[in-house]
């Protein structure tokens, strides 16, 4: 069998997919991976080499077994808490997590005190901590007073799911407290020691960036060095990310090889022999990756330099696939269920690329001159074919998890790959000159400092070049399939790494092939618009945001969510669920950004979507428009008066519209204004309520009315009216508080009603009463915080519904 440690893993990894696909007890795995074993041992005593196939089962059977083991390993009671108010007990047993209004810490419960009584629980539980100034130390035991949650399940479809996201990290609950005298420390001890030393040096080194330079290029600095990103703002973060250097913020093989580097630079100054490397290198990354928190781009690049230098130090050649797959085991053997982890799929292909790709990119790059470059051409060379390498392994991925591409990628690697190597350079200098007097840390940092500032600018300038990043809506798994299949082929057929009958028969298949892409690619691509009206109603939490997507490829959305502060912030909603939901689906602009009224709950998240996509046309509410430009009106927020200016100092119209108007978007459609019918601004919060857009929109038989927060005032003055108030789906009202009117409900006779509405919130909605109503009715009703996102298509005739969570109807 040749390389059968790569055989091997690619078996260990088939068994971590089946166990969690098919969910089969631990126990049962574990009595077959048993089994196999034992098979395996008879083989291996009578012919182990004619019985090679029983240890691949082997592997199969291990990955199932583990997988299983991890997933119901991290099963806990403190679910059965969820929603209440407890006070826990527990050990901190990784670095916090500090973010610039909170600090996440993973504690190991130990107890839980609920109404007065006491007991013994076990379980990781996240602690989140809000508006602090305090922050404990790794191995310091807690007493934390909070609310106990279960995440929801993500409701949104291809969105981050937060509930998976920490069950794959054996977390099932999280702990919101709020203030520095909702936690206080009652003892320490227990934590591992090394762990424990590896990150007091590293706070102690970090200190050195954080008395010598600004707040922002400490922030980048450390996330540079020790992969800290918590306190990094989000518009520089955006920045790393869609000009394709991000990796340079999360340790990995750059930083390790610098690393490395720069211990070989140090053996050589001080004459010491080659056989030092290995035993002095091996503390050295095993302390660089605790201090990094262990993620798996880190171990992959620690456990291949590890393995590169102890190779060299005992003569031994090295092969790059056998490595690789084995710190790939290494890795899924501590935790299964980091094979679904992005920074796991990203750090290996990136790696794969620049392995396999790489040389033949390389040689295909020199065999363009026709005389052989210098040596700086040929390291130029090699520069651009490994960063080129890295990115077409990584290009699916980065679509899938990201819904962009840079094309600007390459060209901001090469600038910013040497910058951040001088950036580690001179950081870690001042970090060890800090130890011995900051003064000394404060001198070098002003060189850092000038370098990080270049540094950003390159960042930013390749940003804002023109196309430097296209936005995709998330591509096939089979796309993805045929992209890695074409490049094995092309790299094993042209680098002659296969005999002439293969590559013949791949050259024979290659035109199908090519077809084969092209056409995933013309079916995933949103060249032309569908036949149908979709309608998404987006899982924003307590707020609305609703997304139409027209027969004619035109899109509108209908508020835009929002959560307390947003406004101020331009963070919440808007940035974490809106946009990603947009991308994901393919919208990249926005032909109308309808808001039905001022509050912030249905426009706070516009704040920052008027700056990421392009908006047409924004439509508004009378209340709060008279205010743009002018006094604010007594009621309507300040920043939503800031937010109608800005989008017209964009250049986007603001239309108020009043009942009666007809908006014209898809001839194929009708969108009927009809509400509100006053011109004049309502001078209370219910009033803005009653001054919500009511909108209309039919196709063909079928018809939707959205809502806003009309209450009864409002609802009132529609029923008054003469327009014709029959639709299938009618969002209902004030996220399905008490104010709907039995009236309105007969008068629309909806086969189907949507409220969105936020889990756990603290408004009682949606009211019994109204849940009643809209069932007495026979309405069958849909809920965001029970159903997810609610997605509703038709042709104008059939109207089919899909929910983003699998629930039971009420």
């Amino acid at each position: 069998m040749n390389r059968p440690v790569v055989v091997f893993a690619i078996f260990f990894i088939a068994g971590i997919l089946i166990g969690e696909i098919t969910a089969v007890k631990a126990s049962v795995a574990f009595i077959l991976a048993a089994f196999s074993f034992a098979a395996a041992a008879i083989g291996y005593l009578s012919a182990w080499r004619k019985n090679s196939r029983l240890l691949i089962v082997i592997f199969l059977m291990l990955g199932l077994s583990l997988s299983r083991l991890w997933i119901e390993g991290s099963e806990t009671p403190l679910v059965n808490y969820d929603g209440q108010r407890v006070v826990l007990t527990g050990r901190v047993v990784a670095e916090p997590d500090v973010r610039a209004d909170k600090v996440y810490y993973l504690l190991e419960a130990q107890e839980l005190t609920k109404s007065g009584k006491t007991g013994q629980v076990t379980g990781a539980v996240r602690l989140q901590l809000k508006d602090t100034n305090q922050v404990f130390a790794y191995g310091d035991i807690l007493s934390a007073a909070g609310l106990l949650t279960r995440p929801e399940p993500a409701g949104n479809p291809g969105l981050f799911d937060y509930r998976t996201y920490l069950e794959r990290q054996g977390i099932r609950v999280v702990l919101i407290a709020k203030g520095d005298e909702a936690v206080r420390k009652i003892g320490a001890g227990g934590a591992n020691p090394l762990q424990g030393a590896a990150l007091v040096v590293k706070q102690k080194l970090s200190a050195a960036a954080t008395h010598s330079l600004s707040p922002a290029q400490a922030a980048v600095l450390n996330g540079i060095i020790f992969g800290v990103q918590g306190l990094i703002d989000s518009e520089t973060r955006r920045a790393f990310s869609e000009t394709g250097v991000v990796h340079i913020l999360s340790v990995s093989g750059l930083h390790v090889g610098l690393v490395l580097g720069g211990l070989l630079a140090l053996l050589r100054l001080l004459r010491l022999p080659p056989v030092w490397t290995a035993p002095l290198a091996t503390p050295l990354l095993v302390i660089y990756a605790m201090m990094t928190g262990l993620n798996p781009a880190v171990m992959r690049s620690a456990i291949m330099a590890l393995l590169l230098v102890w190779a060299h130090h005992f003569g031994r050649d090295q092969d790059w696939p056998t490595t690789l797959a084995l710190a790939a085991l290494i890795i899924l053997l501590r935790n299964p269920l980091q094979i679904y982890h992005p920074g796991f799929q990203l750090s290996f292909a990136a790696t794969w690329g620049i392995l396999y790709l790489g040389p033949f990119l390389t040689s295909a790059c020199l065999n363009l001159f026709r005389a052989p470059p210098g040596i700086a051409g040929r390291l130029a060379i090699q520069a651009l074919a490994v960063t080129f390498a890295a990115q077409l392994a990584t290009a699916p991925l980065v679509a899938w998890y990201y819904n962009l591409l840079s094309p600007v990628s390459i060209i901001a690697n090469m600038l910013a790959v040497p910058l951040t190597g001088i950036i580690m350079l001179l950081g870690i200098l001042a970090a060890f000159l800090g130890l011995l007097w900051l003064p000394l840390a404060s001198l070098v940092n002003v060189s850092t400092g000038i370098v990080l500032d270049i540094f950003l600018a390159v960042i930013v300038f390749c940003q804002r070049l023109p196309g430097a990043v296209i936005f995709l809506s998330t591509p096939p798994v089979v796309l993805a399939a045929v992209w890695y299949a074409g490049l094995l082929a092309v790299v094993r057929v042209y680098a002659g790494r296969c005999s002439e009958a293969v590559a013949q028969r791949v050259k024979r298949w290659a035109p199908a092939g090519a077809a084969l892409a092209a056409a995933l690619v013309l079916l995933w691509w949103p060249w032309r618009p569908g036949q149908d009206l979709t309608v998404h109603f987006i899982d924003v939490g307590q707020g609305d945001s609703i997304l139409v997507q027209t027969p004619g490829g035109r899109n509108m959305l209908i508020d835009a969510g929002g959560r307390p502060g947003e406004f101020d912030t331009g963070t919440g909603a808007g940035d974490q669920i809106v946009e990603p939901y947009l991308r994901k689906t393919g919208v990249h602009r926005l032909d109308i950004l309808a808001l039905s009224h001022p509050h912030e709950d249905h426009s706070g998240g516009a704040v920052w979507l008027a700056k990421r996509l392009p908006v047409k046309m924004a439509l508004v509410t009378y209340a709060g428009a008279e205010a743009a430009g002018s006094s604010r009106a007594e009621g309507v927020p300040a920043a939503y008066t800031a937010l109608l200016d800005s989008l017209e100092a964009r250049d986007i119209p603001v239309k108020v519209a009043l009942a009666g108007d007809r908006i014209a978007l898809d001839s194929a459609i009708k969108i009927e204004v009809l509400s509100p019918v006053k011109s004049e601004v309502m001078r209370s919060q219910a009033g803005l309520n009653n001054s919500s857009l009511i909108i209309k929109i039919s196709y063909g038989r079928r018809s939707f009315i959205f809502t806003g927060d009309a209450e009864l005032d409002e609802q009132q003055e529609l029923l008054r009216g003469e327009a014709d108030l029959k639709a299938d789906v009618l969002k209902v009202p004030h996220h399905g508080s008490r104010s709907l009117l039995a009236d309105l409900v007969e008068q629309v006779r909806p086969e189907a009603a949507v409220i969105s509405v936020g889990a756990h919130n603290t408004f009682g909605h949606p009211a019994r009463s109204t849940l009643d109503m809209l069932n007495a009715a026979g309405v069958t009703v849909y809920r965001t915080d029970l159903d997810g996102a609610v997605i509703m298509r038709t042709d104008g005739n059939n109207l089919k519904i899909m929910q983003g969570k699998k629930t039971n109807k009420m």
